[in-house]
């Protein structure tokens, strides 16, 4: 039994839920009372629900993304059907932006809106413990920081507008990393959150004020986490190496305790790797270090339009540098269906980044992301985006549908054959 559920809806087995964890760790004295249920995509609502309920809870956290949203708006309402009395609190990017409009919405009794880690357990502790409320009632109008700017009165108490977090100030979640996520499971960590770019289609835009978790707290953690016996670790940070200091003392941190098998990914910004990163880079043993690479487009004018900053010069040289100078795994990225952007120019860009040789391309579709400001452009270029998740985007007044389709099936194709090496 167990008074609170956390319920995480995973892409797939081999994915951790990471937010689910950070809840789980900021519980307090909650976190004997609560439990975290981990499902893949492949469950059937039904049985999602009836392992939910077995557990006989009083409160079920549930998170929202874009790729579980379908799945987890059936098991919420096949939870409050048969047990109205549940409180159901959402969190999550999807649901996030645009709530009112999102049938998972009705079913809720709260959606906390950002991150979690303080409202969540403030939130539990009202209908668990009763602390600030003497009934039902009064706890369902929670006093904490409430509604936007698009949320009508009557909603009061139900939508829960949060502030970032101060990093310093909250658990860290590693300790809940079983011995088979160690051992199976991708192990996702981060040492910064937020963003100080403004790309429009990214959500992280929104969160402008990188922050830094403590140093010491950080390595600790880490340092548990190698002894044991994790290698491959997946950095969630948006902008690896916009602190040059930080990241080159994450990399010699995990560079001295380096053992076969270990390797670390990372996004960076291609244009910003000096001498003293790249120097440190190539000490690290082949095969360590996995980049991600955001290119998007080599279109000038279009990435302007969506407040991408691009150097393209500094970036092919430093991508060449990479490949030639270090042992670094380079994952690419492009995206189709940016506005302005045609057929001929997509194509250029990806010849473009084919001749810097990475080892992968991920050719991505335009994804209409809710509150990504990359919908001020829909009007301008007739942008029309599937009302499906993931939202990708159907075509645009540049792009027809049947060469969106092209470029889709294209996608897919590179991904199966080249990004795999099948077929190099």
């Amino acid at each position: 039994m167990a008074d609170l559920v956390l319920a995480a809806f995973n892409a797939r087995y081999a994915h951790c839920s990471f937010g689910a964890r950070y809840l789980l760790a900021n519980l307090g004295e909650l976190q004997e009372q609560s439990r975290l249920l981990e499902f893949d995509l492949q469950i059937q609502p039904r049985i999602a629900a009836e392992k939910i309920l077995a557990h006989n809870p009083r409160v079920v956290g549930i998170g929202c993304y874009i790729w579980n949203i379908e799945l987890a708006t059936k098991v919420a309402a096949l939870l409050k059907s048969i047990r109205p009395g549940i409180k159901l609190i959402l969190g999550g990017p999807e649901i996030s932006y645009e709530t009112e409009e999102q049938e998972i919405f009705q079913h809720a009794d709260h959606v906390i809106c950002g991150e979690g880690e303080i409202e969540f357990p403030k939130l539990c502790r009202q209908y668990i413990h009763h602390e600030g409320t003497k009934d039902t009632k009064s706890a369902n109008n929670y006093d904490g920081e409430i509604g936007t700017p698009s949320c009508s009165s009557s909603l009061r108490g139900k939508m829960i507008h949060a502030k970032p977090v101060d990093v310093s100030q909250i658990e860290l979640p590693y300790d809940l990393y079983s011995d088979e996520d160690i051992a199976h499971r991708a192990i996702y960590v981060e040492a910064s959150r937020g963003c100080p770019f403004k790309c429009e289609y990214c959500m992280s835009s929104l969160d402008p004020k990188v922050r830094y978790f403590p140093e010491e707290k950080l390595f600790a953690a880490f340092g548990k986490l190698l002894d044991r016996g994790a290698r491959s670790f997946k950095f969630v940070d948006r902008t690896f190496n916009i602190n040059i200091s930080f990241a080159l003392k994450v990399l010699d941190f995990f560079r001295e305790r380096y053992k076969p098998g270990m390797m670390l990914h990372f996004e960076v910004i291609p244009d910003h790797l000096p001498d003293e990163l790249m120097d440190a880079v190539k000490a690290c043993p082949p095969g360590m270090l996995q980049f991600e690479i955001g290119i998007q487009t080599f279109n000038e004018k279009v990435a302007h339009r969506i407040q991408r900053p691009l150097d393209i010069e500094k970036i092919e040289a430093n991508m060449r540098r990479l490949r030639e100078e270090t042992g670094v795994h380079i994952h690419s990225d492009l995206i189709a269906g940016l506005p302005g952007e045609d057929l001929e120019s997509f194509e250029a860009g990806f010849n473009r980044l084919l001749a810097l040789n990475p080892q992968e391309i991920q050719l991505g579709i335009l994804k209409r992301l809710r509150g990504a400001p990359i919908a001020q452009h829909t009007a301008e270029w007739e942008m029309v985006y599937s009302p499906h998740t993931p939202y990708e985007i159907l075509q645009t007044s540049l792009i027809p549908f049947d060469q969106m389709q092209r470029i889709q099936r294209f996608a897919r194709y590179w991904n199966l054959t080249v990004n795999n090496g099948q077929f190099i």
